[in-house]
């Protein structure tokens, strides 16, 4: 037994099953855990022929090393394709994906070539190694196939790459890429290097690995504030820039704001104007994760909410009238604790809006845009303390039957009257 091959067999394995462990609702995580474990059955497999391969004729189990080889490349390939499906669609994307196909079917010819001559490719680099020499032609054979796929994949890495995918899973890329030759090198290496190399393939893996959860935990401190568990989830199986790709959605809008906030600021330190946003952000952010909304902006007294995107939801209407009146029987309470002159207006609308990532140079923002919006906006702008204002379509769309006064009118920065309803916090 070659000590060296099994210790690296080992921590490969511990490496997937933590994987496995700590992140398998992901895709990717559960395919790059997947690879990792098979990484660690090839080398201890190939550990055994390290004992072997002088031996003739070699045993006949030998020639089902290479289909193992195979298999963990690709598995390999496969967590890349896993990855390519988290990015927004682009040119480069079948192209990218005819590479590492072709570069899998590469990986069974090399298997294949194993299974009919496992001599030639054992023995030959066993002599070579130990007569320091370069292995024959024939060698040539087996290292070509390997080499050419190897070459494959590194170039649709980088094609992966220019298409900006998920912050967490580039990390994660960058590290398959570095770790990729070192891996491939410690297949010709002598038996007493090749574990070392190895362990260094298997360390940047770890990098890379440590450089995701960290992104990851970041990311979930912020999504478990802001956005629904829906939306985590989304984030988790698709990546975030798939979760948050540019597109046309219908969906509804709430939007709320604090009547009387200038006033309480300016009689009132920092300090507790601070403490009453802190608590006032908290009340609306568990309001919205109740009804599946996202959080889209919180600024000053107001807060936008969607409810539709990026998780789509056909009861959005419903949802979003049960939103606004959970935000006056819920939020407007917590703003009594800390001045009684306070209190809460609520609009609501809905329609067809553009949403998506903007923003360059790390900073990024998502956006919705579209009439519903500024819709959505205005009648919050017209609601006094305790009211819900709710344009026509979303009050129709909800198909509940509310107590409301209805009211058609001229709103800032729409030009045709607009019929609106208006619910009462007591309603």
């Amino acid at each position: 037994m070659n000590n060296g091959y099994e210790v690296v067999a080992i921590i490969a394995l511990g490496m997937g099953l933590v994987f496995w462990v700590t992140d398998r609702a992901s895709p990717t995580s559960r395919t790059l855990a997947f690879f990792l474990g098979l990484l660690g059955v090839s080398v201890f497999g190939n550990a055994q022929v390290v004992d072997h391969w002088l031996e003739t004729p070699l045993p006949a189990w030998v020639r089902l090393i290479g289909l193992l080889d195979a298999a963990v490349f690709i598995a390999g390939c496969q967590w890349g394709l896993r990855v390519s499906q988290t990015v927004s669609d682009v040119p480069d994307e079948d192209r990218q994906d005819r590479l590492i196909r072709i570069a899998q079917a590469l990986s069974l010819l090399y298997a294949l070539m194993v299974a009919a001559a496992p001599e030639l490719r054992y023995h030959e680099l066993a002599l070579a190694l130990r007569e320091q020499r370069l292995p024959s032609p024939a060698f040539a054979l087996f290292v070509m196939p390997a080499l050419a796929a190897g070459a494959l994949v590194l170039f649709a890495g980088v094609l992966l790459l220019r298409r900006r995918p998920d912050q967490a899973e580039q990390v994660r890329i960058f590290a398959a890429l570095a770790a990729m030759p070192v891996l491939t090198v410690a297949l010709v290496l002598p038996a007493r290097i090749a574990p070392l190399a190895l362990a260094v393939g298997e360390v940047i893996f770890l990098y890379g690995a440590l450089r995701y959860y960290m992104i990851l935990g970041a990311r979930g401190m912020f999504m478990s504030q802001f956005l629904s568990p829906q939306v985590a989830a989304l984030v988790r199986e698709r990546g975030l820039r798939h979760a948050m790709a540019r597109k046309r959605v219908d969906v509804a809008v709430v939007c709320c704001d604090i009547r009387r906030f200038t006033a309480y600021a300016q009689a009132h330190s920092p300090e507790q104007v601070m403490r009453l946003l802190r608590a006032y952000y908290a009340a609306v952010a568990a309001a919205a994760q109740d009804f599946g909304g996202t959080v889209k902006d919180m600024a000053g007294d107001g807060a936008l909410i969607l409810i539709g995107a990026p998780v789509p939801y056909p009861d959005r209407s419903a949802r979003a009238i049960g939103l606004a009146r959970r935000l006056q029987a819920r939020v407007r309470p917590v703003l009594k604790r800390y001045s009684p002159d306070l209190g809460l207006g609520v609009g609501v609308a809905g329609g067809s809006v553009a949403v998506g990532i903007v923003g360059e140079g790390g900073r990024y923002e998502y956006m919705a845009v579209g009439p519903a919006v500024n819709l959505a906006a205005r009648l919050c702008d017209k609601a006094l303390d305790g009211e819900i204002h709710i344009d026509e379509t979303t009050l129709q769309a909800s198909g509940e039957s509310l107590p409301a006064r209805r009211r058609r009118r001229y709103v800032r920065g729409i030009g045709v009257l607009v019929t609106t309803y208006v619910l009462e916090s007591g309603d």
